[in-house]
Formats: C-alpha cells, sequence, structure tokens
C-alpha cells in the first residue's frame, strides 16, 4: 500500500476518534442529569450508581416537584416573558438600526457606527451600577419586567450581525422599490425583513438563549421571588443552605436546559444559513 494512502487513512481514523471522545465529553453532562432525573432518589451519591435511567416514575415525580413545591413554575413564565421579550424587542431594534446603517447613508453615520463598536468592547460589568441607577432610581422600574427588558433591546452585537447580512441584498430592488414611490418602511417591512429571515432567525435565537441563561442582571433588578427567573432559581438551588437533594438541583438544571435546546432544534437550519454566506449579488 501507498505509504501516503496509509498516512492518509490513519490521520482519518484519528480525527474521527479525536471527534468521538469531543462528542462523549459534550454530551455526558446531559446524559448524566437525564440519568439522576429518571432513576430512584440518592442514585447520583450511590456508590454503585446505575449509568443508565431506570425509573420514569421518579423522574416526573422531581419534576414535579420542584414545579409545585419549589416555585419553579412561576420562575419559568417570568423567564420565557424575559426571553421572548428581550428577543422581539432586540430583532426588532437591531434590523431597524441595520436597515438605516446599511443601506442609506447620513451625517455621523461613521462616527456612531465606530461609537456602538466600541460600546461592544467594554465589559458588560462596567455598565451595570449606572445601568441600574438609571432603571431602579431614576425610571422606578425594580422588580418589574420593562426593567428586566429594556436594558437588553439595544444590542450592539445584534446590530453589528444585521448590518453586515443587510449589506448584501440587491440594492436594485430598493431602488426599484423607491422608483415605484414606496415609503421607507415600506421597503423596511416588505422587502428588507423577508431578505432577511436567516439573519433574524439566527439573531433571535442568540437573544433568547442569552436571555434565558442571564443570570447578573435579573439578580441585581429583581429581589422580589415572584420575579425570580430559572437562572436565579437554579443558582438559588446549589447554594449550601436551601436544602435542596442532589436529584432536585438535576432536574432544575434538566428543565432549564429544555426551551434553548427546543428552539435551536426546531430552528437550526435558519441558523446555519444566518452564517453561511446569503449568495444574494447585485
Amino acid at each position: 500500500m501507498n505509504t501516503y494512502i496509509l498516512r492518509r487513512r490513519i490521520f482519518t481514523v484519528l480525527k474521527w476518534i479525536l471527534a468521538v471522545i469531543i462528542f462523549i465529553i459534550a454530551v455526558f453532562p446531559i446524559y448524566w442529569m437525564i440519568n439522576v432525573v429518571f432513576s430512584p432518589p440518592g442514585i447520583s451519591v450511590a456508590l454503585n450508581p446505575r449509568l443508565y435511567p431506570s425509573s420514569l416514575t421518579s423522574g416526573i415525580a422531581k419534576i414535579k416537584d420542584i414545579f409545585v413545591e419549589r416555585g419553579f413554575l412561576n420562575a419559568y413564565k417570568t423567564s420565557l416573558i424575559y426571553a421572548l421579550g428581550s428577543m422581539a424587542l432586540g430583532v426588532f431594534v437591531s434590523s431597524l438600526a441595520a436597515y438605516e446603517f446599511a443601506l442609506f447613508d447620513f451625517p455621523g453615520k461613521k462616527f456612531l457606527f465606530g461609537f456602538a463598536m466600541a460600546a461592544l468592547m467594554l465589559p458588560k460589568t462596567v455598565s451595570l451600577i449606572p445601568l441600574y441607577l438609571l432603571v431602579a432610581n431614576k425610571l422606578g422600574w425594580l422588580n418589574t419586567f420593562q426593567g428586566l427588558i429594556l436594558p437588553n433591546v439595544a444590542d450592539v452585537f445584534g446590530l453589528f450581525m444585521m448590518i453586515q447580512f443587510m449589506q448584501k441584498l440587491p440594492k436594485d430592488l430598493i431602488d426599484a422599490a423607491k422608483v415605484d414611490g414606496a415609503s421607507h418602511f415600506h421597503i423596511y417591512f416588505r422587502i428588507v425583513i423577508p431578505l432577511s429571515y436567516n439573519a433574524i432567525f439566527t439573531l433571535g435565537i442568540i437573544l433568547f438563549n442569552r436571555a434565558w441563561g442571564q443570570l447578573t442582571w435579573p439578580m441585581i433588578i429583581c429581589k422580589e421571588q415572584n420575579m425570580f427567573t430559572v437562572s436565579r432559581i437554579v443558582n438559588w438551588f446549589n447554594q449550601p443552605d436551601t436544602w435542596v437533594t442532589a436529584d432536585q438541583i438535576m432536574a432544575a438544571n434538566l428543565m432549564s436546559a429544555v426551551p434553548p435546546l427546543l428552539i435551536f432544534f426546531f430552528f437550526s437550519k435558519y441558523v446555519m444559513q444566518g452564517v453561511a454566506f446569503t449568495g444574494l449579488k447585485e
């Protein structure tokens, strides 16, 4: 056998072995959560733990317990409103701003875009204190959904992403719409948005997952228990003074991972298409 071909085959086998190892490392924590939840209580701390789920009824009981007895259901509702509101408003604001930056010229355009990109380089912790003082003291939005959602609406990364996408849109369609008498917002809603569905879905998934898993801002702005989010409850479960068992913690972690996984599963094709080159040419 040719030495070159032998080396190629060995290299291919090693790549597959490495890929399988990485896959196992990535998937095993999720599998272990499922195993702990759908097994008899105490399996996670047993001397000889089972490596496979063995009790569907125990898993259902644990999930029911955290939803009914531990206040997880209300946190689920709060997180869904928070994540969906941040996603919808964030996509709208980012796409509308990107529409202006990508397709039109106006005074101060380069300065404003550079200022926005500079803000992207700053760590989030720098703005937490002034943001809290504005939202809580000046606006009085402590323990409210508007205080939770609105500070996340202006997303610089979303602006940058949508600008890069919209710059690839065919300018001929925009010019033809102007000649036909279409208004500024008519072009945005009827032409630009339908052509940007892939980028919009991609940004929407990113914003939803970011809001769903965010801990710092909900912990700062929401002090009352009826406004706790899922991430706040899971973090509270992991504190040493809560007396929550490892089975219940695993059940909470598993259920907190369900919405992001479902959204990514159903809309993953839009993510791949949005990240890839659009193929649109002028």
